[in-house]
């Protein structure tokens, strides 16, 4: 008989067993009991998985693992875990709680009685380079040089417009992502940017917020949003457990 592991969904501050139901991975043919495994005030919150088992990143495995930091969340402030952290035992677990306890415990510090709240804003526009050319005077006078005459335009020519483009864009980004966060600064703890994705991306952020001031961030964003042009569409999502303010290695296997 295959020895029954533990994957780990996150760490909460816990005094006594917390038990979250079965909505953890599916495990012998059903889904896990969800619940804690205590070193002192700590608690990892667990279900039985086989570290034999191959995990893959698929849907029927995220849905429960991200249903579980939901759940989490409605009770405690959570750190989460990535996706395929699995460790042989429940003395396994322990001794990492104990051997990362000082780590752990500066982290719950740091998110307890927050979530984070995403923000992204893009450009509604048909062409990002016929806007970005509309906002930046350099940039199109250079483009009506270069095309604006009876002879095509050398490839050196377009090389050099096109990492002008690409300057202005990452420039207009940044100029812009100062200002939200400028906006932002009274309403959140911290704020992390991500990189954008696609060219119509202006900015990815996440936000650290109190768990009691997502109404009043929610509102901040309408607040934000009406001070820009209408080309920018402001999109806000969460609440979601902090994945973008914590940082701790654990040193157990992940298999994703």
């Amino acid at each position: 008989m295959a020895t029954t592991g533990r994957y780990l969904y996150g760490l909460i501050r816990a005094k006594e067993d917390v038990e979250f139901g079965a909505i953890g991975l599916e495990h012998d043919g059903s889904r896990g009991r969800v619940h804690t495994v205590l070193v002192d005030s700590m608690g990892a919150v667990v279900s039985d998985f086989s570290p034999r088992e191959r995990l893959l990143p698929l849907r029927k495995n995220l849905e429960p693992h991200n249903q579980v930091l939901k759940e989490v969340m409605r009770a405690t402030t959570v750190i989460p875990m990535t996706f395929g952290h699995v460790a042989r035992s429940d003395e396994e677990i322990r001794k990492t709680l104990r051997r990362h306890r000082a780590a752990i415990t500066a982290q719950l510090e740091r998110v307890t009685g927050a979530v984070e709240m995403g923000l992204k804003v893009k450009w509604d526009v048909d062409s990002i380079y016929d806007y970005i050319v509309g906002v930046d005077p350099e940039l199109a006078a250079l483009r009506d040089q270069i095309f604006g005459r009876s002879t095509a335009p050398s490839a050196n020519e377009k090389m050099e417009l096109g990492k002008l483009f690409e300057d202005r864009l990452n420039r207009e980004r940044d100029e812009q992502t100062d200002r939200v966060l400028e906006m932002f600064q009274q309403s959140v703890r911290e704020a992390k940017v991500n990189a954008p994705k696609g060219e119509k991306m202006v900015m990815d952020l996440a936000f650290l917020v109190d768990r009691d001031a997502q109404k009043a961030f929610e509102e901040r964003v309408y607040q934000v949003a009406g001070a820009f042009p209408a080309e920018y569409v402001f999109d806000y999502s969460g609440p979601w457990a902090p994945f973008h303010f914590v940082d701790l290695d654990l040193g157990l296997d992940a298999e994703n």
